[in-house]
């Protein structure tokens, strides 16, 4: 049953199967024919007739930032409704009555976008309505993704069926449908990662071949420089457990460099082309503009004064004229006497080879504790040698380091830490500094 546009319930009744005429349906098996019912070929495409509304298939590039090419399509829905009037694809769906109206609806899109690229080389990325996730292992489902396999077999293209996280709810048996797509020979891309419910559990469970970060990272990414720098950690993260990495939602030159310096692997968005009705290979607008996020990587990477280069250069600096000063003997105070002078400069302290501070650090005294601060500060006794700056400067002897931004358990506040081994004899000693990051960033932009 559906739901037609004068909101009269009426019955779809029994389709009939395809003519065995219409050449480009040959090959398509029988048990499909009912979902391509009421379809006919124009202009090089299938298109679905469907109570009164007019489908189509449209593709929007997929890139990959390495090859400067495009590698992949997803397959999007285009509604006409009654009087030509464009719609989106949910106001199509959601006023279907009953889940056997959504599941045909949604097999009939999809075996249309199949249809539409399957003679094409390359991969093409193809939704599963939401509400249909836990329909995968029930009914019919597996003789219809069978029967999918074994049309899509033979053809050049590769499909990828992309899976919203969010909507899952029966969480015993999703792997299960999951593995029975994949038996066909379809592959798995988690679409929408980081928004709603996303979790690192399911891409460690069902082994996406890509997940696909919700679109809304390439903006705050571009606005937000915490998110920024969190974007590559979270990209790490996914390539560790296996998979492919897909920005989703870029609209402009800035959002793809971040992208690709956070080594994403794959972009997609109206900055490299919008959807269009025929998948390309290859189109002088979108080489350009993969030219011009290249050509931005090259300027970042030219030759530049330090202090532009590195915000922490100051205190590397102040950090390996301190640690000379104390290798020739002088008392700590004295030797970090610079340390007193950068302006968001913190604490600085001593630890010796077990990574256990000695004595008290000095203060700098200008940044104050946040209030949500356990305030333990840096304590005579306090073991530090689990820590990125301890590890660093003790594999690297004589060698000033400086970590990624993180939050201090001593100060409560986001900071990096600039460090050096200092060898005296037998001994070793790491000089360690806190700089308030938060701070230092917010000047080194002004």
């Amino acid at each position: 049953m559906f739901i037609n546009s004068e909101g009269i319930l009426s019955s779809l009744g029994p389709a009939a199967p395809v003519p065995p005429r219409r050449p480009e349906l040959a090959g398509v098996p029988e048990r499909l024919h009912p979902y391509l019912a009421g379809s006919d070929w124009q202009h090089g495409q299938l298109k679905l007739n469907w109570g009164g509304y007019r489908l189509a298939s449209v593709f929007q590039p997929i890139v990959s930032f390495s090859h400067a090419s495009i590698v992949a399509h997803e397959a999007l829905l285009r509604v006409v409704g009654p009087g030509g009037r464009s719609m989106s694809p949910s106001a199509l769906f959601s006023p279907l009555f009953g889940q056997d109206d959504l599941l045909h609806l949604d097999r009939a899109t999809r075996l249309m976008h199949i249809i539409n690229s399957r003679r094409l080389p390359g991969r093409f990325f193809l939704n599963l309505h939401p509400q249909l996730f836990d329909s995968l292992r029930h009914g019919d489902s597996l003789e219809a993704a069978r029967a999918i396999g074994e049309f899509v077999e033979g053809s050049e293209s590769r499909f990828v069926i992309e899976i919203v996280e969010e909507e899952i709810t029966d969480h015993a048996h999703f792997e299960e449908g999951v593995a029975a797509l994949r038996d066909v020979g379809l592959g798995i891309a988690l679409d929408d990662f980081g928004a709603g419910h996303s979790n690192f559990d399911r891409v460690w469970k069902i082994r996406p071949e890509v997940v696909k970060l919700d679109r809304s990272f390439a903006a705050r990414a571009a606005e937000d420089r915490s998110v920024r720098r969190l974007l590559p950690q979270i990209v790490s993260l996914l390539h560790e457990a296996g998979t492919l990495v897909l920005l989703e939602g870029i609209e402009t030159l800035d959002q793809a460099w971040i992208a690709m310096d956070a080594n994403i692997d794959f972009g997609q968005g109206w900055y490299f082309a919008h959807p269009i009705s025929q998948p390309v290979s290859k189109d002088a607008l979108l080489d350009a503009r993969i030219g011009a996020i290249w050509q931005h990587q090259s300027t970042e990477l030219l030759p530049q004064p330090e202090a532009r280069l590195d915000p922490l250069s100051d205190y590397l600096r102040c950090i390996r004229d301190a640690a000379w000063r104390l290798g020739r003997g002088e008392a700590l105070e004295s030797a970090a006497a610079c340390w007193q002078h950068l302006p968001y400069a913190n604490s600085l302290y001593l630890l010796d080879q077990e990574g256990c501070q000695l004595g008290v650090s000095i203060e700098a005294g200008r940044v104050a504790d946040s209030q949500m601060s356990f305030r333990l500060g840096h304590q005579p006794g306090a073991r530090w040698s689990r820590r990125e700056y301890f590890v660093k400067a003790i594999r690297a002897p004589g060698e000033a380091q400086a970590t990624r931004p993180y939050l201090s358990v001593a100060s409560g506040r986001l900071c990096a830490t600039v460090s050096i081994c200092i060898e005296q004899g037998a001994q070793r000693f790491v000089l360690c500094g806190d700089v308030d990051w938060a701070a230092l960033e917010a000047g080194y932009e002004n």
